[in-house]
């Protein structure tokens, strides 16, 4: 957010118009809509992995979810949200008349763009060396802590890293575990066997009724809790479509990487609060998109 302010204020986008508006937005839905496609980019999508390895023994790499979910979740869903955000909250944009030259890059932003490149480059060749993104991107933030090497100190780490957020997800990757090895994932996913209309002979009704499933649960557990509770009931839901094991598991991630309501995603409304957007356009957002 602070970004897009520098940047709308070099563009002239005065706070409080709907030009502002909309570049909120689209920080907000950009930052949890289209990270859905990128493994290790969203809290939801670390739950699900996680769950699904605690569960079931999957693990889930890099770049085969990247290509799975790019075209549909990411290119796709990108576009209309460019064309609805302008639609909705045009603004009036100008070129900035004077720019200031940047400053040459300093010794630690070179090393910190040559590690994000070095991380990048083993996020994609997961499958080749076996290095789970999660190990990765733990062995990168190490070394940006260290002495001399790193760029953080002790007292910038503490202050900025929310340590709430590292505990939530390890109790939800904890309830997950717990739901699966009590028996009650498979409990309530044969509930919902009976309700939904879940047929190996009707595929496609399948899969609208697994999302549906996904949507319902995202009003409840909002979105960051869905994956732990739904991935518990894959199998179930997997034995009573005939859809493989995995196949089941990414469908929730069509579900919960679309809200309904703006509080079903943190980041839209962390981005929200911080542009002052009101309710209203928020909602207005979300409605339009999903229509």
């Amino acid at each position: 957010m602070p970004i897009v302010a520098a940047m709308a204020k070099r563009a002239g986008i005065e706070d409080g118009t709907r030009g502002w508006y909309g570049l909120a937005l689209a920080v907000g839905f950009g930052t949890f809509q289209l990270s859905a496609t990128i493994l290790p980019a969203n809290v939801p999508n670390l739950v699900m992995s996680g769950a699904a390895e605690g569960a079931y023994g999957i693990h889930l790499n890099y770049l085969p979810y990247l290509l799975l979910h790019t075209l549909v979740l990411g290119w796709l869903k990108g576009a209309a949200l460019i064309v609805l955000i302008c639609w909705l909250f045009p603004g009036k944009p100008h070129p900035p008349r004077e720019l200031e030259p940047l400053p040459p890059m300093s010794g630690d932003e070179k090393r910190l763009a040559w590690l994000l490149a070095v991380v990048l480059t083993l996020w994609v060749t997961e499958s080749w060396h076996g290095i789970g993104p999660a190990w990765t991107g733990l062995v990168a933030a190490v070394v940006t802590l260290l002495p001399r090497v790193g760029f953080i100190t002790g007292e910038e780490f503490a202050s900025g890293v929310n340590i709430r957020t590292c505990i939530y997800v390890a109790g939800i990757l904890g309830l997950a575990i717990t739901v699966t090895q009590t028996g009650i994932g498979a409990v309530v996913g044969n509930a919902l066997l009976h309700i939904m209309p879940l047929n190996e002979d009707a595929p496609f009704t399948s899969f609208l009724a697994l999302t549906g499933i996904t949507s319902a649960l995202n009003f409840i557990m909002t979105a960051n809790g869905v994956p732990a509770l739904y991935t518990t009931f894959a199998q179930s839901f997997s034995d009573a479509t005939g859809f493989p094991l995995l196949s089941v598991i990414m469908i929730q991630v069509l579900g919960y990487s679309t809200p309904l309501l703006p509080y079903q995603a943190s980041p839209i409304v962390v981005a929200m609060a911080l542009g002052k957007v009101p309710a209203r356009a928020g909602c207005c957002c979300v409605w339009r998109w999903r229509r």
